[in-house]
């Protein structure tokens, strides 16, 4: 085979034995690897209705057929559990080393089953399973954990590990890969933690070969070349990157700010590019990669390890603006701190931006928080996500996560739990961006920042120029004003989402690809067929990222998950944006459910959002009407 392995590995924690799996070339075509991989393990291969800690959960790491190379795009990785947050599929994405050294270690996927007795980490080393003793690692944050393991085991290590947070289960606990990769959303690393799992290591190995090793190498060279042409690749490429959204693009499509309960945000002149500059330490590298998405930026604390410093998208909105924070210095200490704990920053800081709202509003009390939790304080914020971390105190309400927290709060606190299936919300307005709203909604996964490409790049006024070049391919013609709410709209969403869901089914960033980065949908298909060898085509991609939705949803419906699911807070029907271009705006709650009505059907789903038997006919799926 080339590009890929053919090979899954499963591991059982309980016995400490492994088995490895070789389902043959026409299941990879069918579940490419990612998350459409992972959940057909998940429906095959566990029970319906487990706890998420239950040790019959499984958390799988998945690559595809042709991820995991040091190419453009390529070096990402996909982890796959039940999710503690909202009890349906679970599925995190991650770039980085890791994912080409997942790739080097022989097998396409691994498939954890059970739970270890006492803490343990798991090492495939030149191709040789071996389990590790890892009490002496249980209550080490993650940079202590690498250390620890390269003083044991020797150099050459990339270690996905959880820190504090996954070892007390914080239900948005992530896994962190190299130090500073986080797959951080759906608390994988809770459920890496109730499993006993300390970290998985990998050395040395062997890519699998390439069809065509040349024709790769070509459209990665062609890629960096090309960046500078391309204004959102060349905002990612350049310092400060792509972190640094909040004053340059956030004001546009109407900013979150404290717990989306108004867009004024008076301190944004401190989120310009300039004061992040003075942060800049450089980036984290994707190998093979040209765009270096992933920037380091530093606060400088003298307690603070670089090395944990790399900067992801959604921290800036979710751990600044929504939580008040002024200064950037802390802001940036807190990455650190999350990446150093393994803390989804996204969920923290909307549960966060909760208590807050529902301290200023008397629901909460100081005696009830312990701190003086309020927007904008920032020591009392940086004590509670360290208390949140360690489960201390009021910590350990929080660490159940916005949606369980309000519950045990009471008293009315269930409206400023910002989160939709459970999962908490993105920073990115869903009132001024429809299609945006939509996937917030709909998607098996909950909320999600890059569900689609955002409304924002199709706009009338503000879009980028090259938006249309791509999008044309997969029916998209026409530019439609961000806030436009209709039917007009479903159809875009539909083929943006499912562009995208292909994009994750393969492991490809997204970062990287259609409709607005520099690969077209037909570029990704050559990549692909220059990987394994297949002929293929864009129109197979769309298969996969559709094949996916419909996957995910058939596992949600088996979990309980109904329509009622497919809702967003109150606040963005009855709460108007409150300042701003987008002054005003909010969604009509009975157009927008029309729209979500109109998207089932038009996916091939019954009024329930159930996909119809001749959809699962259609793409390969009859066999889950079984389960």
């Amino acid at each position: 085979m080339n590009g890929y392995h053919g090979k899954i590995l499963h591991v059982d924690l309980t016995q400490q034995a492994t088995r490895v799996e070789e389902p043959g070339e026409n299941f990879y075509r069918l579940y490419a690897g990612g998350g459409l991989l992972g959940t057909y393990y998940l429906l095959k291969e566990t029970p319906s209705g487990i706890d998420a800690f239950d040790p019959a959960n499984l958390l799988i790491f998945t690559s595809s057929v042709v991820a995991g190379h040091p190419a453009a795009g390529l070096p990402r990785f996909t982890v796959c559990a039940k999710s503690p947050l909202t009890n349906g599929v679970g599925e995190t994405r991650c770039e980085g080393p890791w994912g080409i050294a997942l790739k080097q270690s022989g097998v396409d996927a691994i498939i954890v089953h059970g739970a270890a007795s006492a803490p343990v980490c798991l090492m495939i080393d030149n191709g040789a399973i071996q389990f590790v003793d890892a009490r002496g690692l249980w209550g080490k944050n993650v940079g202590e954990t690498n250390d620890a393991l390269e003083t044991e085991l020797g150099d050459g290590l990339h270690v996905a590990a959880i820190g504090q947070a996954g070892e007390n289960r914080v239900r948005f606990a992530s896994i962190v890969a190299n130090r500073t990769f986080q797959a951080q959303r759906m608390g994988m690393g809770a459920v890496m933690g109730s499993k006993n799992l300390k970290a998985v290591i990998l050395r040395g190995g062997e890519l699998p070969p390439l069809a065509h090793p040349d024709k790769v190498a070509a459209i990665t060279a062609d890629f960096g070349q090309r960046i500078a042409g391309n204004p959102l690749s060349t905002w990612q490429k350049q310092p400060p990157g792509f972190a640094v959204w909040i004053y340059t693009h956030g004001i546009d499509a109407a900013l979150d700010i404290e717990n989306y309960r108004t867009a004024d945000f008076p301190a944004v002149e401190n989120y310009k590019d300039e004061e992040f500059l003075k942060h800049y330490r450089g980036f984290a590298p994707c190998p093979g990669c040209p765009n270096d998405c992933i920037k380091i930026l530093h606060a400088d604390d003298p307690d603070l390890d670089i090395r944990a410093s790399g900067i992801h998208q959604e921290v800036t909105g979710a751990m600044g603006p929504n939580i008040g924070l002024t200064d950037i210095n802390v802001l940036l200490r807190l990455n650190n701190l999350l990446n150093q704990w393994g803390m989804d920053p996204v969920s923290l800081g909307f549960t966060l931006s909760m208590a807050m709202e529902l301290r200023e509003m008397g629901i909460l009390t100081q005696q009830d928080t312990e701190v003086d939790l309020r927007f904008g304080s920032a020591d009392a914020i940086q004590e509670m996500v360290r208390r949140i971390a360690h489960r201390e105190g009021f910590g350990d309400v929080l660490a159940e996560g916005s949606k369980r927290a309000a519950e045990k709060i009471g008293n009315g606190a269930q409206r400023y739990a910002m989160h939709v299936k459970g999962l908490e919300m993105v920073p990115f307005e869903p009132r001024s961006q429809t299609n945006l709203a939509m996937g917030f909604a709909v998607a098996a996964i909950g909320p999600r920042y890059d569900i689609c490409e955002h409304d924002w790049d199709y706009d009338t006024q503000v879009g980028w120029d090259h938006t249309l070049k791509y999008s044309n391919t997969v029916g998209i013609l026409e530019r439609i004003p961000m806030q436009y709410l209709g039917r007009e709209k479903v159809k875009n969403f539909k083929a943006l989402n499912n562009l995208w869901s292909g994009a994750d089914a393969l492991d490809m960033c997204i970062f990287a690809v259609a409709p607005t980065r520099l690969l077209s949908l037909d570029q990704m298909a050559e990549f692909l067929a220059a990987a394994t060898g297949w002929e293929t085509s864009g129109y197979e991609i769309m298969r996969w990222g559709e094949r996916r939705n419909h996957l995910m949803r058939v596992y949600n419906n088996r979990e309980g998950l109904t329509p009622d699911d497919d809702r967003l807070p109150d606040r963005f029907y009855d709460e108007e944006i409150s300042t701003g271009v987008k002054q005003g705006e909010k969604l009509d709650r009975e157009k927008f459910h029309d729209m979500i009505r109109f998207y089932y059907e038009m996916m091939g789903w019954d009024e329930n959002g159930v996909p119809r038997a001749a959809t699962l006919y259609d793409y390969g799926l009859a066999w889950t009407l079984a389960k």
